[in-house]
Protein backbone atom coordinates (compact mmCIF):
# COMPACT_ATOMS: atom_id res chain seq x y z
CA UNK A 1 0.00 0.00 0.00
CA UNK A 2 1.11 3.53 -0.67
CA UNK A 3 -0.29 6.84 0.51
CA UNK A 4 0.81 10.46 0.56
CA UNK A 5 -0.32 13.69 2.15
CA UNK A 6 0.99 17.17 2.87
CA UNK A 7 0.86 18.19 6.52
CA UNK A 8 1.04 21.84 7.59
CA UNK A 9 3.59 21.10 10.31
CA UNK A 10 7.35 20.74 10.44
CA UNK A 11 9.04 17.37 9.76
CA UNK A 12 10.20 17.43 13.39
CA UNK A 13 6.63 17.67 14.68
CA UNK A 14 5.37 14.92 12.36
CA UNK A 15 8.31 12.66 13.21
CA UNK A 16 7.78 12.97 16.96
CA UNK A 17 4.27 11.53 16.51
CA UNK A 18 5.49 8.68 14.32
CA UNK A 19 8.15 7.53 16.78
CA UNK A 20 5.92 7.87 19.86
CA UNK A 21 4.87 4.23 19.45
CA UNK A 22 3.10 3.96 22.79
CA UNK A 23 0.65 6.70 21.65
CA UNK A 24 -0.27 4.93 18.40
CA UNK A 25 -3.49 3.47 19.88
CA UNK A 26 -4.72 7.06 20.26
CA UNK A 27 -4.54 7.83 16.53
CA UNK A 28 -3.87 4.65 14.52
CA UNK A 29 -7.31 2.98 14.31
CA UNK A 30 -6.09 -0.60 13.86
CA UNK A 31 -3.62 -0.47 16.78
CA UNK A 32 -5.05 -1.58 20.11
CA UNK A 33 -1.80 -1.69 22.12
CA UNK A 34 1.83 -0.73 21.59
CA UNK A 35 4.69 -1.08 24.05
CA UNK A 36 8.29 0.02 23.55
CA UNK A 37 10.12 -0.93 26.76
CA UNK A 38 13.51 0.39 25.59
CA UNK A 39 12.27 3.44 23.72
CA UNK A 40 12.47 3.90 19.98
CA UNK A 41 15.75 3.97 18.12
CA UNK A 42 17.34 1.98 15.30
CA UNK A 43 17.19 -1.72 16.18
CA UNK A 44 14.83 -1.26 19.15
CA UNK A 45 12.29 -3.99 19.75
CA UNK A 46 8.67 -3.25 20.58
CA UNK A 47 5.35 -5.06 20.73
CA UNK A 48 2.20 -4.09 18.93
CA UNK A 49 -1.31 -5.45 18.75
CA UNK A 50 -3.16 -4.55 15.58
CA UNK A 51 -6.22 -6.14 14.04
CA UNK A 52 -6.26 -8.39 17.11
CA UNK A 53 -2.86 -9.89 16.20
CA UNK A 54 0.17 -9.64 18.50
CA UNK A 55 3.30 -8.66 16.57
CA UNK A 56 6.90 -8.61 17.72
CA UNK A 57 8.43 -5.60 15.97
CA UNK A 58 11.80 -3.97 15.43
CA UNK A 59 12.73 -0.50 14.21
CA UNK A 60 14.44 -1.04 10.85
CA UNK A 61 14.82 2.59 9.77
CA UNK A 62 15.42 5.60 12.00
CA UNK A 63 16.68 8.75 10.31
CA UNK A 64 15.76 11.68 12.51
CA UNK A 65 12.94 13.80 11.08
CA UNK A 66 13.31 12.10 7.69
CA UNK A 67 12.47 8.39 7.77
CA UNK A 68 10.97 5.86 10.17
CA UNK A 69 10.31 2.20 9.41
CA UNK A 70 9.56 -0.99 11.27
CA UNK A 71 9.06 -4.69 10.66
CA UNK A 72 6.58 -6.74 12.68
CA UNK A 73 5.82 -10.43 12.66
CA UNK A 74 3.82 -13.19 14.27
CA UNK A 75 3.68 -16.88 13.33
CA UNK A 76 1.09 -16.10 10.62
CA UNK A 77 1.70 -12.49 9.58
CA UNK A 78 4.57 -10.20 8.67
CA UNK A 79 4.35 -6.48 8.04
CA UNK A 80 6.73 -3.71 6.99
CA UNK A 81 5.79 -0.05 7.32
CA UNK A 82 7.89 2.98 6.38
CA UNK A 83 7.27 6.71 6.60
CA UNK A 84 9.32 9.20 4.60
CA UNK A 85 9.15 12.91 5.49
CA UNK A 86 10.11 15.55 2.93
CA UNK A 87 10.10 19.29 3.69
CA UNK A 88 7.41 20.73 1.43
CA UNK A 89 5.82 24.15 1.88
CA UNK A 90 3.64 24.68 3.85
CA UNK A 91 5.13 21.88 5.96
CA UNK A 92 5.90 18.25 5.26
CA UNK A 93 5.08 15.78 2.54
CA UNK A 94 4.51 12.37 4.14
CA UNK A 95 4.95 9.26 2.03
CA UNK A 96 3.70 6.10 3.73
CA UNK A 97 4.31 2.56 2.51
CA UNK A 98 3.09 -0.70 3.95
CA UNK A 99 3.82 -4.22 2.77
CA UNK A 100 2.19 -7.21 4.39
CA UNK A 101 2.25 -10.97 4.08
CA UNK A 102 -0.91 -12.84 4.99
CA UNK A 103 -2.47 -9.88 6.85
CA UNK A 104 -5.25 -9.55 4.29
CA UNK A 105 -6.24 -13.20 4.59
CA UNK A 106 -6.01 -13.32 8.38
CA UNK A 107 -7.76 -10.02 9.07
CA UNK A 108 -10.42 -9.43 6.45
CA UNK A 109 -10.46 -12.40 4.15
CA UNK A 110 -10.45 -12.10 0.40
CA UNK A 111 -13.72 -10.16 0.20
CA UNK A 112 -12.63 -6.95 1.99
CA UNK A 113 -9.09 -6.19 0.88
CA UNK A 114 -10.05 -2.56 0.27
CA UNK A 115 -10.71 -2.17 4.02
CA UNK A 116 -6.95 -2.34 4.67
CA UNK A 117 -6.32 0.34 2.04
CA UNK A 118 -8.87 2.68 3.60
CA UNK A 119 -7.42 2.06 7.08
CA UNK A 120 -3.99 3.04 5.70
CA UNK A 121 -5.43 6.27 4.27
CA UNK A 122 -7.32 6.96 7.52
CA UNK A 123 -4.05 6.68 9.46
CA UNK A 124 -2.50 9.35 7.22
CA UNK A 125 -5.49 11.64 7.76
CA UNK A 126 -5.29 11.16 11.54
CA UNK A 127 -1.54 11.88 11.54
CA UNK A 128 -2.26 15.07 9.58
CA UNK A 129 -4.92 16.18 12.09
CA UNK A 130 -2.68 15.36 15.07
CA UNK A 131 0.42 17.14 13.74
CA UNK A 132 -1.51 20.19 12.55
CA UNK A 133 -3.27 20.61 15.91
CA UNK A 134 -0.26 22.61 17.10
CA UNK A 135 -0.52 25.09 14.24
CA UNK A 136 1.34 25.36 10.91
CA UNK A 137 4.66 26.50 12.33
CA UNK A 138 4.82 23.77 14.97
Amino acid sequence: MHGETVIAASPERVYEHLVDVQQWPDWVPEVRRAHAPSGIQLGAAFEIEMYGIHLEAVVSEYQLNTRFGWIGSSPDVSLYQAWELVPFPPGTQVIARKVERELTTVVVGDSRVEALYYAHQDTLLRLKQLAEAGGPSA
